[in-house]
């Protein structure tokens, strides 16, 4: 099933701000905090199609090959929402897909949001000291 939680990403160049629900993906091994998201949804933080002078274009591994991504370091702060809660800010690097659907959070963008995934199968998840099991947001495809 995968565990989705619904996020807003905040642009830190044009304050613009977008919700979506994000696809824990503990397989997306970053040194920091990353947020991968597809076209429309940078288009709509003002991040496409006028990339900022600072976006570069790096090779990534993926499941299915190598892919190019545009990265642009600490572009976003992305918070969890819940209906009884509002995570802390993190500060994220965002990389822009030509491909991915939906959004992807990085192991250390989830851990920095302090999310832990109780049962991936079932979709449960809660916040870290907390005893309260969430359920897991649809997938969102863009």
């Amino acid at each position: 099933m995968g565990v989705r939680v619904r996020t807003e990403f905040a642009s830190l160049e044009s304050k613009s701000a977008v919700e979506a629900n994000s696809l824990l993906n503990t397989g997306f091994e970053s040194e920091g905090a990353m947020v991968l998201m597809p076209i429309k949804v940078a288009e709509q933080l003002g991040f496409w199609p006028q990339l900022p002078k600072s976006a570069t274009i790096k090779p990534y591994e993926t499941p299915g090959g190598v892919a190019r991504l545009y990265t642009i370091s600490d572009a976003v702060e992305i918070r969890v929402l819940t209906e009884d809660r509002i995570s802390e800010p993190v500060k994220c690097a965002l990389l822009i897909s030509e491909v991915e659907r939906e959004v992807l959070l990085s192991d250390i963008a989830i851990g920095e949001l302090r999310i832990v995934i109780e049962d991936a199968g079932r979709g449960l998840w809660r916040f870290r000291g907390e005893e309260k099991a969430r359920e897991s947001m649809e997938a969102q495809y863009w």
